[in-house]
């Protein structure tokens, strides 16, 4: 658990660190972030005192946290998987990936690897939720957009197919129509899973979203999330609303979330799972 001690942030892209640093400034909550290039910007990350390294640099970015007394890490943002070729890794890199096997291992082994190394070290990972807990999506509705009772059946069978994806670390959503399944999610991500659901859909009632965490994963991990972005996707592309996994999703900028799918008529559900 977060014991409210300085904290650290590794950043790479997206709006989660920023949200993560006006948290902590918000509540007098020290912190010190190492934003990962190049996918963290000085533009996410000018409202905390901040430095940059790059992915193989881990020796760097543990000296960087040891020399502003960093006692817990937390991990936020995306970043691109790297070939061994990109990587030029500093000793600690070197050593790290001498650990880890990156090749043979799945993105979340990879990820377990990276916190067991750096807890090695005498930092404390911790979660995002633990940091910001009224991020992480509760059961019910956001907004005033309700589902209907044959959406709650497309919820159900997207839940199902999205846990046996997960199962296999595959994917965490998937879209569905009327009971039949349009597409899930792998690598290519959100935006090409609904623009191929988009294409393959019928008339009638609109296709649903479900998004789930992954069976067994690490809570210090960063969390799947949703934000605004996601949900200019689901009107782009006609989906009628998206249900998340209460306790599993975290949710980005809430305010203007739930402004947007109000006035586009798109649902949010949490559900539990």
């Amino acid at each position: 658990m977060y014991d409210g001690k300085k904290l650290g942030m590794i950043a790479g892209s997206g709006r989660m660190p920023i949200e993560i640093i006006q948290h902590c400034n918000k509540n007098n909550v020290e912190l010190y972030v190492v934003g990962i290039e190049p996918f963290a910007s000085e533009e996410q990350l000018k409202q905390a005192p901040h430095s940059f390294a790059k992915l193989g640099e881990a020796g760097k970015i543990l000296r960087t946290f040891k020399k502003n007394d960093v006692k817990n890490i937390v991990l936020a943002g995306g970043i691109k998987r790297p070939s061994l070729r990109e990587l030029i890794p500093d000793l600690g890199g070197i050593k790290l990936l001498a650990k880890i096997a990156l090749k043979r291992m799945s993105d979340d082994s990879l990820f377990r690897a990276v916190i067991d190394e750096i807890e090695k070290h005498d930092f404390k990972v911790v979660s995002i939720e633990e940091v910001v807990p009224d991020m992480l999506f509760s059961e019910g509705v956001y907004g005033k957009i309700q589902p209907s009772s044959e959406d709650m059946d497309d919820i159900c069978r997207g839940i199902t197919v999205a846990k046996a994806l997960g199962a296999v670390d595959v994917g965490q959503a998937v879209v569905v129509q009327e009971g039949m399944v349009l597409a899930v999610e792998a690598v290519e991500g959100t935006d090409s899973m609904l623009s191929r659901a988009a294409s393959l859909k019928k008339a009638g009632k609109a296709p649903v979203m479900v998004k789930i965490r992954k069976p067994g994963q690490d809570l210090r991990v960063d969390l799947p999330a949703i934000g605004l972005q996601t949900i200019e996707q689901l009107k782009k592309y006609g989906m009628k609303g998206i249900a998340v996994e209460a306790g599993g999703i975290l949710l980005i900028e809430r305010e203007a979330v739930i402004q947007y799918a109000n006035e586009v008529g798109i649902f949010i559900i949490g559900v539990r799972v």
